[in-house]
Parts: structure tokens; sequence; C-alpha cells
């Protein structure tokens, strides 16, 4: 269970500020879904290492900061095989890369499980005027019934996450705390602090269950 606050995402875009004194950037945040191989993962942005010691699974980073335009992100790890995608960043915008793994079809049915890395993109798109949640799924289920209980509502929301797609639910103006929740177990609690957009990411663990992981962003997000 982990939330990432808007304060920390703001924190972790500060830490670049020989970026931040070029006009022409954007940012890159980073998330690790990566359950298959061991150890951590390497995310290569142009050929460079954002992170030498790597991303523990389920780590979310706030924005880093980079220069705008074609940016080419590979991803490593350790027995999977990599997977590498190329973005267009716009000046000022942040996009979120989403790693995990797909297994590959078996050559013979008693060879050994292989997987391969994929990247999703999420793309800001225009400003949030109320409170809502961004749902996205990167788990073998094509959709996955959420609820969500907020603070000062008699009955939970009812919700679906669908795999490597958005689904928006709208809270409207008013500010309260969010619990998101698979059956009765508890993924990731989101504490609103101002109006925006708050992505919700359900990834699986190395077991194979679902977790869940949320971070702020004044934006709408499109999968793209």
């Amino acid at each position: 269970m982990k939330t990432i606050s808007k304060s920390l995402v703001l924190l972790a875009a500060a830490c670049v500020p020989l970026f931040a004194q070029q006009p022409e950037i954007g940012f890159v945040r980073i998330v690790n879904a990566v359950s298959p191989g061991t150890g951590s993962a390497s995310f290569l942005v142009d050929g460079r290492s954002l992170y030498a010691d790597g991303y523990t699974l389920g780590q979310t980073t706030g924005g880093y900061g980079v220069k705008a335009g074609n940016i080419d992100i590979e991803v490593r790890k350790q027995g999977v095989e990599s997977g590498s995608t190329r973005i267009k960043l716009g000046i000022g915008e942040t996009m979120t890369v989403i790693a995990f793994a797909e297994r590959l079809p078996a050559k013979k049915p008693d060879d050994p499980p292989q997987w391969v890395i994929k990247l999703l993109r999420l793309k800001q798109q225009q400003v949030e005027r109320g409170y809502g949640v961004s749902l996205v799924s990167v788990c073998k289920p094509e959709e996955i019934a959420l609820s969500l209980t907020v603070e000062g509502r008699d009955e939970p929301v009812r919700a679906f996450a669908k795999r490597l797609a958005i689904s928006k639910v709208e809270l409207g103006g008013k500010r309260g705390e969010i619990m998101v929740s698979l059956a009765d177990r508890v993924l990731t609690n989101i504490s609103p602090d101002s109006p925006g957009n708050y992505v919700v990411i359900l990834y699986e663990n190395a077991e194979g269950a679902i977790e869940g992981l949320s971070y702020y962003d004044p934006k709408f997000v499109v999968a793209g």
C-alpha cells in the first residue's frame, strides 16, 4: 500500500536544479511494476541511467527534469528481456512511464517462463477543476472491480480498472479521504489536499497478488 503525495512529487522535481534552470524541459515520472526477475529495475533515458541502484518493485518517483523533445527510454532487469520506447515530451509536460512485464509464448511445452518488459505511457491532457481519480491496471485481468470509500459519502463508489487504459472517477468539488479497496483488502489511501487528478496504478507483486499505488497529478491523464 503506497501513496505518493503532491508535496513529495514537488520535492522530487526540485531535486534537479540544474534542469530547472533550463526553460525547454519536461519531466518524466517512473513507475516500476516489473515483478518477474531478480533485483531492481534500471531506467535509462537516452542511454543514461536515472539512478545507479535501480528501482524496487512498486516504487514511484517524482518528475525527473529532462530536455524536451524525443526521448528514448529503456528498462532493464535481471532475468527479464529489456523493453524500450520513444516518447515525445513537450516543454513543461510531465509524462509517467510504467514498466511492467508480459509473459512470452513458450516455444516448447516444458520451457521455463520467459518475460519481456513493456512500457505504458500516461500523458497529461487538460487541467482538472474538481477532484478526480484515474484508475489504470497493468495486471493480467482485463478488468478489476474496485471499491472507493470516500469520506462524507454514505455508500462506496464502485469502479473498474481496465488493463492498459484509463478509467475516470469524478468526485466533484468536495475534498475527502479516499480508500481504494479490492474486495476487503485496502490497496492504497489518498489524502487530497488540492483539486486535481489522483492516479491509482494496479500491478502484480512477485506472488501474483494485486497491489496498488497512487500519486497526484494536477491534470487529466490519457494512455498513449
